[in-house]
């Protein structure tokens, strides 16, 4: 109907009534729009095979560096001198680009999918603070580890292991190359001599070589089976670890200290509130790390929540009662750790082993305190993850923990005798990553697609303000279209 046909009746139907229209429509969008697409983005967050996700998760786009710091002994003929501190200098960092892999993919029915990770590592120098070459002497640790279990035997047994330990090749320290101490191994005599034994005291030995991660780099069997929930049920399920091997506790601590949760690490729950925190499961120490929010800031123009631990991480209950059960069963009730320090040797084939901040941080001083030559560095020895809320996606993470060694004074063992108790730094890991520009980019076009939504919702509003603008000034001005003919007699022909 053209106006020349129209009434002015019907010529502001059409104008007032295409204005609501808009109208309408411009404020659904404005108020609904946004929320609507990111519902829509949501539905397709899940983890499926060739979803969105799926990729970035099979193989991690992002690059991850693996910044190894060793402790270097420097005063090991002089620990037996009263009075002196066992001296530890920070050696490092050698820094290795990680690559993960996942292998083994197994989808579920109840919405879970398991994995076996795969990681390989590959040196690179120049962003190095040292060689592979150089020469690093560190703790013994299967001779600790073998005269801690020792170390309640009865005596006359215990001769009996002093006699096979020094003539077998067991010594306090040893000094190695750095690519021998993290992945290349070295062949150790007591190693040797302790597998052919295979007994009660040394254990189930499979190999008479040493390193800290030997046979680790390209292993796809070393870490497990994983089973985390897609999100396809309850997206806020989405990257929660369910199983580890099949099971849901670890066992190697009571009670809820051995649940396994949290995630690990490839993929985040989205849409978290401010307050939430965020865990995740390290297989290496068998256990849970939490994070809490510390404050907000700006990564690659993308803002994010940053997480931290916190004093109590490695609490054994003196700070937070919930974490006594990290406290190993035979130190209970009142031989527990002090805070700032996890004893992981029920993880560590009873190694008295210890995990902590790097330098100690946060934790009592008496850690510290047993050596010199250490300090923590707020800066990068700090365990945070920054991450953005709505997506999930992290953004900035360095995961920094620091193994220790306990090493006690033992007057039947001679390699031990006259030493002071000390917690020996044996290395500090921090696992970097960063956001890169080109992924950042998809991140912050996902983000804003939900504003296409309100900048439509405005401009469809702002079209019904024009038109409705019109429409009043036409008619306060008298300028609608004379129709032809009577107005009447056009409305009753029609």
């Amino acid at each position: 109907m053209c106006c020349r046909c129209c009434s002015k009746t019907q010529q502001k139907i059409w104008v007032f009534g295409t204005a609501t229209v808009f109208l309408v429509l411009g404020l659904v969008g404005i108020i609904c729009g946004p929320s609507l697409i990111m519902d829509m983005i949501y539905k397709m967050l899940p983890l499926k095979e060739g979803g969105r996700t799926y990729d970035k998760w099979a193989n991690t786009p992002v690059p991850i560096y693996m910044a190894m710091y060793l402790y270097n002994w420097t005063n090991t003929e002089d620990v037996r001198v009263k009075g002196v501190k066992p001296n530890f200098e920070r050696v490092g960092p050698y820094v290795f680009r990680e690559e993960r892999i996942k292998q083994n993919i197994t989808w579920y029915p109840n919405n879970t999918v398991s994995f076996m990770p795969q990681r390989f590592w590959y040196f690179e120098p120049d962003m190095s603070g040292g060689t592979l070459e150089d020469k690093i002497t560190c703790p013994h640790l299967p001779t600790i580890a073998a005269s801690n279990i020792a170390r309640d035997f009865p005596k006359v047994i215990k001769v009996f292991f002093n006699i096979a330990l020094n003539s077998n090749g067991g010594s306090l320290y040893q000094t190695h190359t750095a690519d021998e101490w993290l992945f290349k191994g070295f062949y150790d005599e007591f190693l040797d001599y302790a597998m052919k034994l295979n007994n009660s005291m040394t254990g189930d030995i499979k190999d008479n070589h040493f390193a800290w991660f030997l046979h680790r780099n390209g292993s796809a069997d070393f870490e497990g089976i994983f089973t985390i929930n897609t999100g396809a049920e309850d997206l806020r399920e989405m990257g929660e670890l369910k199983l580890w091997n099949g099971v849901n506790h670890t066992g190697y601590f009571k009670d809820e200290c051995g649940r396994v949760n949290g995630s690990t690490s490839d993929l985040f729950v989205p849409n978290r509130k401010p307050d939430e925190w965020i865990t995740i499961f390290m297989k290496d120490t068998c256990r849970i790390i939490n994070l809490v929010p510390s404050g907000r800031t700006t990564i690659e123009g993308i803002e994010g929540i940053r997480y931290e631990t916190k004093p109590d991480t490695y609490d054994s209950g003196t700070l937070n009662p919930d974490m006594k059960c990290y406290c190993p069963p035979e130190l209970m009730p009142n031989n527990c750790p002090k805070h700032g320090a996890t004893d992981i040797r029920s993880c560590a084939d009873g190694a008295p082993m210890f995990m902590s901040h790097p330098g100690f941080l946060y934790a009592d001083p008496s850690y510290a305190n047993t050596t010199t030559g250490t300090k923590a560095d707020p800066e990068k020895d700090v365990f945070f993850i920054t991450m953005e809320p709505k997506l999930g996606v992290p953004l900035d993470v360095n995961v920094a923990i620091q193994i220790s060694l306990h090493i006690q004074p033992d007057r039947d063992i001679s390699l031990l005798r006259g030493i002071p108790s000390f917690y020996a730094p044996l290395f500090t890991i921090n696992s970097i990553a960063k956001i890169t520009p080109d992924i950042a980019k998809e991140v912050k076009l996902a983000l804003n697609i939900p504003n296409i939504g309100l900048y439509t919702g405005i401009g469809i509003t702002c079209l019904a303000v024009l038109i409705a603008s019109v429409g009043i000034f036409v008619t306060v001005t008298k300028r609608w279209y004379e129709p032809i003919g009577d107005e009447n007699t056009i409305i009753n022909n029609h």
